[in-house]
């Protein structure tokens, strides 16, 4: 779930000592993953793990794509467009109804922005690192994925920001999620430029200068599309219980429904392991 909203802004980084990564290479991720980690903790969504990181099975996704702020080489904050696939995403838990409508309205796959943390030493720049993030995520969105939806969960009371930022638009009413009480909003990458190219307010008029600015010095593309480590994975989705969810579902189907088991083995070519 996104987190983070501006507070009152005192005195600031610049702007210009902001960098921005699109990354899945394993430094950026558990930079990413550290980030989200602490905030969640704070903010009583998670208790503290082992490993200080916190992964989230949909972050396995394929074309995942996180989002790392830096100032001076120090991860100050994340975000990132968890792609739909496989393991869903974060939002289904409390949204999946919402999403599925989203899946069956659309001919484009669905993107999540969310995992949008500021840590707590920067937040006086909440504002100024938020609006790096979302523009960065929305030049990739614009790039690859224009039209397609992207939902986005968060707090109640930062819904009216979202809306001023990225012209999100309400599509779920305030449910439970991960333990705390969430809004489903609606954007994408097209509808947030043309939204911000109206340039009717201070905000709309620097996100538009982020999206439009030609070959950005403050944002890297770092991606590589490979997987991660496999013992870095590991350790993680164990840690995360996916493991142990996963391992009951496949014993289920292996005593009670072999031939399911068996056929869903088949589709992804794996060989059955007796």
């Amino acid at each position: 779930m996104t987190r983070s909203a501006p507070r009152s802004l005192g005195a600031e980084q610049s702007l210009s000592e902001i960098d921005v990564v699109a990354s899945d290479r394993v430094e950026d991720v558990d930079d990413a993953l550290s980030v989200v980690h602490d905030g969640f903790v704070e903010a009583g969504y998670l208790a503290p793990q082992a490993s200080g990181r916190r992964m989230h099975a949909s972050y396995l996704n394929p074309g995942t794509v996180f989002f790392v702020a830096r100032i001076e080489g120090q991860a100050v904050g994340t975000c990132a467009l968890i792609a739909d696939g496989p393991f869903g995403l974060p939002s289904d838990r409390a949204f999946a109804e919402e999403n599925d409508a989203l899946r069956a309205g659309s001919d484009d796959p669905l993107w999540e922005a969310g995992s949008l943390v500021i840590r707590s030493q920067h937040r006086r720049s909440t504002r100024r690192i938020v609006m790096r993030l979302f523009a960065a995520m929305t030049r990739v969105a614009l790039e690859e994925f224009p039209d397609s939806p992207v939902p986005m969960a968060v707090a109640p009371e930062n819904e009216r920001f979202y809306g001023s930022l990225a012209g999100a638009r309400e599509l779920a009413g305030e449910r439970p999620l991960y333990g705390a009480p969430a809004v489903l909003l609606l954007t994408g990458g097209a509808a947030l430029a043309a939204h911000c190219a109206q340039r009717a307010t201070p905000s709309q008029r620097r996100m538009h200068a982020l999206i439009t600015e030609p070959g950005p010095s403050w944002l890297t593309d770092r991606r590589t599309h490979r997987t991660p480590p496999r013992a870095w994975v590991e350790a993680l989705i164990e840690e995360q219980g996916v493991t142990q969810t996963l391992a009951a579902q496949i014993e289920l189907l292996s005593e009670r429904h072999p031939h399911v088991l068996a056929q869903i083995l088949r589709r992804a070519r794996t060989p059955m392991v007796a």
